[in-house]
């Protein structure tokens, strides 16, 4: 077996950057995406049980977001006598995405279910549409300590294979999210008669290019680290 004694600089470069931009603070239940593939692995009861509290925990802030923005929602609409275009506009918008997280919500409480069931030695199938949270979708990107630890003792293909997962959800993750903001900015070309319709169009775009350049990234460092886990071999 051949030995990779280290990643090339501007890996650690790019390591250190995702874990910078993305990391959040998180309760002990909660776990990094890197986490909840690494446990996806594992049939062990207390496993299961560390994803049952993070699937609950994200329930919870999904739940909690939906909320906001059916809040946001109502806000929008202005005077009940005099709604303006731009604020129905807005309203349309922020119930559709509380509808989404409410529909993420429910499908994580139930996903947090299945894994309370595993974990007390139950049979149990995984909700529809569960896959993506079970791919760390959610989940708070991990640390750059996590991440450097990570690349800096990668030297057998087992050890490429979290940091070549981390990156292929973060692709995956980045694709997702610029096809909804390309999608969005479709909607508001569409919007002619809000005076804002252009500007958050363009910002829309914006993202939607920056999204996909980063999905690129992400998907040429995932390449990388099969590679090196195939020389390792």
């Amino acid at each position: 077996m051949r030995t990779i004694h280290s990643l090339p600089l501007a890996m650690f470069a790019v390591l250190a950057v995702a874990g910078t931009a993305i990391a959040q603070d998180k309760p002990p239940a909660l776990l990094s995406d890197v986490e909840v593939r690494q446990l996806m692995a594992s049939a062990e009861p207390a496993d299961c049980e560390r994803l049952a509290s993070h699937f609950a925990v994200l329930a919870s802030r999904y739940a909690a977001e939906a909320k906001r923005h059916q809040s946001m929602a109502q806000a929008s609409v202005g005077s009940a006598s005099r709604p303006t275009q731009t604020g129905m506009s807005m309203s349309a918008h922020c119930k559709r995405l509380a509808q989404l997280n409410t529909d993420s919500a429910t499908t994580l409480n139930e996903l947090a279910n299945h894994y309370r069931q595993l974990a007390a030695g139950a049979a149990s199938s995984p909700p529809p549409d569960s896959a993506r949270f079970e791919a760390g979708l959610g989940a708070p990107v991990a640390s750059e300590a996590e991440l450097v630890g990570l690349a800096g003792k990668a030297r057998t293909p087992a050890d490429h294979e979290a940091p070549e997962q981390y990156f292929e959800a973060l692709a995956r993750r980045y694709t997702t999210e610029a096809k909804e903001h390309a999608a969005l900015a479709v909607s508001w070309k569409g919007a002619t008669r809000v005076p804002t319709a252009a500007i958050t169009a363009a910002h829309c775009d914006r993202l939607a290019s920056e999204l996909r350049d980063a999905a690129k990234e992400a998907a040429a460092a995932a390449a990388m680290h099969k590679e090196l886990a195939g020389v390792a071999r």
